[in-house]
Formats: C-alpha cells, sequence, structure tokens
C-alpha cells in the first residue's frame, strides 16, 4: 500500500487523500446504489374554487369540514337571477337587496337578501348567510353546501339563469 493511499476496511479500492469530484460522486453513488428517497412536499393551503349554478338547489362543494375547521368562502366573479330584466344580481343580493321578511317567503334564510349565496354544513344543517365573503369556524363536521338564497329547499323556482364562482379554502 502506498503512502498516498488510504484504505477504509472492507472497501475494495483506495481512496486518494484528496478525492477528485468525480471520485466523490462515484464514491457517493457507489454507497447509495440501492437505497432511494422520495417525498412530496405541498404547501399549499387546502381549496378549490368551483361554480355555484342559479337553477340548482343545494349544490355539494366536495369540501368535508372538521368542526372547529376555519373556513373561508370568497366570491371571484359572476352574476346571476336577471330581475328585472337587464339587472343581473350579485351574490350579496345586490343591486338593491330585497328582503322578504316573511316566514312564508320561498326563500331558505328569508330575513337575509334574496339572490345572496348561502351556505350550509351536511345535508341537514341550518343555512347561513354567505353573501360576497364570508369567515367562520365550522360548528359541526360535514359536507358544506353551497346554493342561491331563493326558491324552494331543493327546486328554484321560475329557471334562474347565471352563477357565481366561488374560492373555498380551509384548513386541514
Amino acid at each position: 500500500m502506498s503512502s498516498t493511499s488510504t484504505i477504509i476496511r472492507n472497501w475494495p479500492f483506495a481512496i486518494p487523500p484528496r478525492p477528485s469530484a468525480f471520485t466523490c460522486i462515484l464514491l457517493a453513488s457507489t454507497m447509495l446504489s440501492g437505497c432511494t428517497l422520495s417525498f412530496t412536499l405541498d404547501l399549499a393551503e387546502p381549496g378549490r374554487t368551483l361554480n355555484v349554478y342559479a337553477d340548482r338547489g343545494w349544490q355539494d362543494t366536495g369540501v368535508s369540514l372538521r368542526e372547529g375547521e376555519e373556513v373561508t368562502l370568497k366570491v371571484t366573479s359572476g352574476r346571476w337571477f336577471e330581475d328585472p330584466p337587464g339587472v343581473w344580481h350579485d351574490a350579496s343580493g345586490a343591486p338593491d337587496p330585497w328582503i322578504c321578511g316573511d316566514p312564508d317567503c320561498h326563500e331558505p334564510l328569508p330575513n337575509e337578501p334574496k339572490y345572496a349565496l348561502i351556505a350550509r354544513i351536511g345535508e341537514e344543517g341550518s343555512p347561513f348567510l354567505v353573501g360576497d365573503f364570508s369567515r367562520f369556524f365550522a360548528n359541526e363536521a360535514g359536507r358544506l353546501y353551497l346554493r342561491a338564497n331563493y326558491g324552494d329547499q331543493d327546486i328554484p323556482i321560475h329557471n334562474p339563469e347565471g352563477s357565481v364562482q366561488v374560492s373555498i379554502e380551509y384548513s386541514q
């Protein structure tokens, strides 16, 4: 064995005292051969964007919430409900929101603006106002549903048109 090489026990080759980059890479690849390390790191916030249509009742967002989970709903675009002709409404019920206020009204939330975006958690959950923006903590676990505050519970009346696009952000 020469004085310029060092032999590491149980290794079948000699490593020079100042190995080249190629030697280091070759040594590292030899040591790691047969070993694989892979992982995925997703730092994005859980969320999704979807359309909510005026001519449908409760629409499943595909988001399952846990009790206490923070949720942010934000309408990013869209108009629905042409009433009167030529006047389209946004998710807050504007322009000129109208509130029925009578328990016999058709709206799921008669004390909130007609045509406003509303939500509920679970198939039997109590509806609540979203409008253009809402941040809340889920009061129960379940799927998140959205719809317009218009018409009967399951089927809106008079075949309304339009949709609003909603961004949903939630913690996991």
